[in-house]
């Protein structure tokens, strides 16, 4: 039986006036490098796992050689004036009506065209990755994880090594609250599957992302599940899901939305797919009173679903909710902050469909640093726009690093870091931006700013 989706008149969105030659929307993926710890490095932190078995985080645990792999590389951090290579002998406004400021829609097809999922998740791979965790005089070099370097008498100090040693170790402000129950929050076991594309995510790696769907399964945007409030209890279950208020723009009032859990391969169920994906009939959408569709601040809606999200299988999770506005605003020596992740569906560089999911590491951003640049970037698009532009305390920054961003397609997904704990935390939800993948950082909806009304609702 379909139940159809309660909407609140007074809540409702209006469509925005899209400038076509300078909004690309903020829904997909971009990265040059993937599979670093909170530091910079491919290492990973605690496993994240209540029950045992695979490895929970999102990187592999070093090996018994001492250097750190991942998606077939070993990264070390080397002296700047090295030549990386795979080659081991080698050394107020109305910004979004004017087009200033870049959404994350996505333009719906019919169920019919397999390009209905148009997030675009683009990933630039590199021999000279210049991650964040070496110290400021050295930089990352990837090889192949099966190149043995001390045959050429090269020593592998991998990023997390020389973070560790240089910048001192990664503290947060406060803990997140953990209740003990069967299956908690934040936690995943899933196995890292063969032969993936670079940028490619396993499936359970993200069980807590999830796609909203209409009644055509035309795709909606992205959404995180999370616990019913930040007690972080899944004992209870959970029938809240969250998402950025602008991806329900064109949901009408007898429109039924979907949330899918689960998911990984959106084409279809093919390998290495071993668990079949869950779908929920949304019941309820309330958007943040203060949400505003001209400038995307508040950007925060609350998705209840008609019954409590199944989840024993290891390919669905809720992400904790953070401890403290301030959990993971540590910033290292080299002036990067906490590194964190973002997954989602999407199109590659050529424009071509990628119906696996895909995934992106990005570090947080210092708020007033963002705020100035873009500021600035604004300015550039029209005189005296940035200077009455000011980021909302609804918001958060991530990114900044040239060919890594979430641009078109995935509005809602979640950002999520990784605490001391081994537990993962949804930190924000992609929102907007000015331009895509370049030295600006997006701008994502601000988690932990919403506790009371996440509680009260």
């Amino acid at each position: 039986m379909k139940l159809h989706i309660l909407l609140l008149p007074t809540l409702a969105l209006a469509a925005p006036q899209q400038n076509k030659g300078s909004v690309n929307t903020r829904l997909g993926l971009l990265a040059s490098s993937l599979g670093v710890s909170p530091v910079g490095s491919n290492g990973g932190g605690g496993d994240g796992s209540s029950s045992g078995g695979q490895n929970a985080d999102f990187t592999n645990n070093e090996g018994p050689t001492g250097r750190e792999t991942n998606n077939g590389q070993q990264c070390c951090c080397v002296s700047q004036f090295e030549q990386c290579g795979i080659d081991p002998f080698g050394g107020g406004d109305d910004l979004v009506g004017g087009g200033f400021i870049d959404p994350r829609f996505t333009n719906r097809t019919s169920n019919n065209n397999r390009g209905s999922i148009s997030t675009r998740i683009i990933n630039r791979p590199s021999g000279n990755q210049n991650l964040q965790g070496c110290p400021g005089n050295q930089k990352t070099c990837c090889y192949d994880e099966n190149i043995d370097l001390s045959v050429f008498g090269k020593t592998c100090i991998s990023p997390e090594q020389a973070s560790n040693s240089n910048q001192g170790l990664w503290r947060q402000a406060c803990s997140e609250n953990i209740i003990n129950s069967r299956k908690q929050c934040g936690v995943r076991q899933y196995v890292t599957a063969n032969n993936l594309e670079f940028g490619s995510a396993s499936p359970g790696e993200f069980p807590w992302t999830c796609l909203l769907l209409n009644q055509n399964n035309d795709f909606i945007g992205s959404c995180a599940l999370v616990p019913e409030d930040f007690n972080n209890n899944n004992g209870r279950g959970t029938k809240k899901v969250l998402t950025a208020a602008h991806k329900l723009k064109k949901i009408g009032l007898t429109d039924e939305l979907k949330v899918r859990v689960g998911e990984y391969d959106a084409s279809g169920f093919n390998p290495p797919e071993r668990f079949r994906h869950q779908e929920y009939t949304v019941v309820k959408i309330l958007k943040h009173p203060r949400f505003k569709t001209n400038r995307l601040d508040h950007n925060l809606a609350i998705l209840t679903l008609e019954k409590p999200i199944d989840m024993s299988s290891s390919t669905v999770n809720t992400a904790c909710y953070p401890g403290c506005d301030d959990q993971f605003s540590y910033t290292f020596n080299n002036g990067t902050g906490t590194r964190c992740w973002v997954a989602g569906w999407g199109k590659n560089e050529d424009g071509q469909f990628q119906f696996l999911q895909k995934k992106v590491d990005l570090p947080l951003y210092e708020q007033n640093k963002c705020n100035l640049k873009l500021k600035e970037a604004l300015n550039k698009k029209r005189a005296g726009l940035g200077d009455r532009f000011q980021l909302s305390s609804s918001e958060i920054c991530a990114g900044g690093e040239l060919g890594k961003d979430a641009c078109t397609g995935d509005g809602g997904s979640p950002l999520v870091c990784q605490a001391q704990s081994g537990r993962w935390t949804v930190v924000g939800l992609v929102a907007w931006g000015v331009g895509c993948a370049s030295d600006l950082p997006g701008v994502y909806t601000r988690i932990s700013y919403f506790r009371d009304w996440i509680n009260a609702n």
